[in-house]
């Protein structure tokens, strides 16, 4: 299965509409951990759903990971992923003063010779997908960060960079355009 998991904060909603902006429907699962409040994941789906054909939601405990499919984590809950295929999520302690982080979504993904793997880290403030991006990297997976210089907070995707697990730092555009053509 090609899954791709998408961390992003601050600036995350407008960045990650202009990737998913008349996005087709590709044969994978797409991720998104995105910092909101939990009164915005409901509108946030909406406006992701209104702009490509892939089916849309907001993951749910013991979900079934299937593709293709966008799926959102929940507010105010850690997104987990079991074996790679089922969703499980948590009410621990914020990480990096966030619930959800990308982090915990990340590093709960495990080394499988069926699975090919995108990690992407987007603006946001903060360290969260650090440690994620170096984990999925060290599993075999294309890591990306957002250009800096692109982001409206530049820390995340910094952060991700400075790891040095990173293969391709690139403009919201070149993101679309490799979830494409992975």
């Amino acid at each position: 299965m090609k899954i791709i998991i998408i961390g992003s904060s601050t600036g995350g909603p407008y960045i990650l509409e202009s990737i998913f902006n008349n996005f087709p429907v590709i044969n994978a699962v797409i991720i998104i951990v995105q910092h909101l409040p939990p009164a915005f994941t409901q509108t946030f789906k909406g406006h992701i759903e209104a702009m490509t054909r892939m089916p849309v939601s907001i993951a749910g405990e013991g979900e079934v990971i299937t593709s293709p499919h966008i799926y959102i984590a929940p507010s105010g809950r850690h997104l987990l992923i079991k074996n790679n295929r089922t969703f499980h999520l948590n009410d621990d302690e914020r990480l990096h003063g966030v619930r959800p982080a990308v982090d915990r979504t990340m590093l709960s993904m495990q080394n499988r010779s069926d699975d090919s793997i995108m990690g992407i880290i987007l603006t946001g403030m903060g360290r969260d997908g650090a440690d994620g991006i170096y984990h999925l990297h060290k599993l075999g997976a294309v890591t990306i960060a957002q250009d800096p210089a692109t982001a409206p907070i530049k820390s995340m995707p910094q952060s991700a960079i400075e790891t040095g697990e990173i293969d391709f730092i690139l403009t919201p555009e070149k993101i679309r355009d490799a979830l494409i053509k992975l």
